[in-house]
């Protein structure tokens, strides 16, 4: 998996990731609504793994991965609120998960459920009951492969500005379920790496779409952000 992680830095979304990660730092109240869409995107995160994972197949290790998610939901959801507070603005602004209480929230969401899509896209030929599980590990490798590109190099941007939160916690959580992730695949399909590769290669291409989106709610932080309705799942 190391390898994927690597190639995804070497492409145009993460070169495009430290000047926009600096734009948002510098902006307090932008910042505060930023966190709020990587705490969105964690708890869509353990719904889609709630949804996806039946009883019978749910061990530890998948509970584990739940309450992490949850975990960085919470913990993200009380550092904008803490960022807003600084900033001179009420913690409820960015109370919910409201598309004016994030930054591209919206845009956040859909690169996840595009994604989501694409996997199932790729189980044709995959028993009908084994979707729900199979779809969990290539959809969670892809994520938590983009994950070991964007959180470093936003912990980093953090650490610069002698922010008051870390996200390295987030970051080690991350690496270990890629690396469960990885194993588990290996067992569930012999050719996860056929199936895995164009995901990774739909994934920049939704990631790209998403900073895309970013870009444009901060040159309108007073617009509300994303891509209109967002489907549920």
């Amino acid at each position: 998996m190391q390898d994927y992680v690597e190639a995804c830095a070497r492409l145009p979304a993460a070169a495009r990731l430290g000047p926009l990660l600096d734009r948002v730092i510098a902006d307090p109240r932008l910042h505060a609504r930023f966190v709020n869409t990587l705490s969105r995107l964690e708890y869509v995160g353990v719904r889609k793994i709630l949804k996806s994972r039946r009883a019978e197949r749910l061990d530890e290790d998948g509970l584990q991965h739940i309450l992490d998610e949850a975990a960085h939901a919470l913990r993200l959801k009380k550092a904008a609120a803490a960022l807003a507070a600084a900033a001179g603005v009420r913690g409820s602004a960015v109370g919910t998960f409201a598309d004016d209480a994030t930054l591209a929230g919206g845009a956040g969401e859909t690169y996840l459920q595009a994604l989501d899509h694409r996997a199932e896209e790729a189980l044709g030929d995959v028993a009908a009951e084994m979707h729900g599980e199979v779809n969990y590990l290539l959809t969670s490798a892809a994520v938590e492969v983009r994950a070991q590109v964007f959180y470093p190099l936003y912990d980093a941007r953090l650490k610069a500005r002698r922010a008051a939160f870390s996200v390295a916690a987030i970051m080690r959580d991350e690496g270990r379920h890629l690396d469960e992730m990885a194993a588990r695949l290996g067992a569930a399909l012999p050719d996860w790496r056929r199936r895995l590769e164009p995901l990774l290669e739909a994934e920049e291409a939704l990631f790209s779409r998403f900073l895309t989106a970013v870009e444009a709610a901060l040159d309108q932080p007073d617009q509300p952000d994303g891509d209109g309705p967002v489907p549920h799942a």
